[in-house]
């Protein structure tokens, strides 16, 4: 095991290996894929118990960046290194992850600039939740 240089009590880090970083990546995808499901079960429930119409809204989508942030924040508390890489590649993989569940294909034909724009802010949330995930 390597010590962190950077740190005041010394703590102990993982020797960065590449399966290191594709199981926090794994890991960080698996996370963000459980908190967007919580955060989905839970708009759902308050829509029916409400009655709101919250499909407008975009609170899925709210939620389904938070949980980029949250994988993010996971895979580089594992690697504790490069924290805006590996959460970024959360982020990606995770809208990529969908688009496959959803169309049921990974051919990535028809990019437009509202799919570049959602891999981008799922880059920038993932980047955010590992560069904390670094820190604190």
């Amino acid at each position: 095991m390597a010590r962190r240089v950077s740190s005041t009590n010394n703590e102990l880090v993982p020797p960065a290996t590449v399966g290191l970083y594709f199981w926090a990546i794994v890991r960080g995808i698996a996370c963000s894929a459980a908190v967007s499901i919580c955060g989905a079960v839970l708009v759902s429930l308050v829509q029916l118990i409400g009655g709101w119409n919250i499909v407008e809204a975009g609170l899925f989508q709210v939620f389904s960046y938070l949980s980029m942030a949250t994988g993010g924040f996971l895979a580089a508390k594992t690697t504790q290194r490069k924290g805006w890489l590996v959460g970024g590649l959360v982020g990606i993989l995770f809208i990529l992850g969908l688009n496959w569940m959803t169309t049921g294909s990974l051919y990535v034909a028809h990019v437009n600039q509202k799919d570049v724009l959602r891999l981008g802010v799922g880059f920038i949330m993932g980047a955010v939740g590992g560069v904390l995930g670094v820190n604190l």
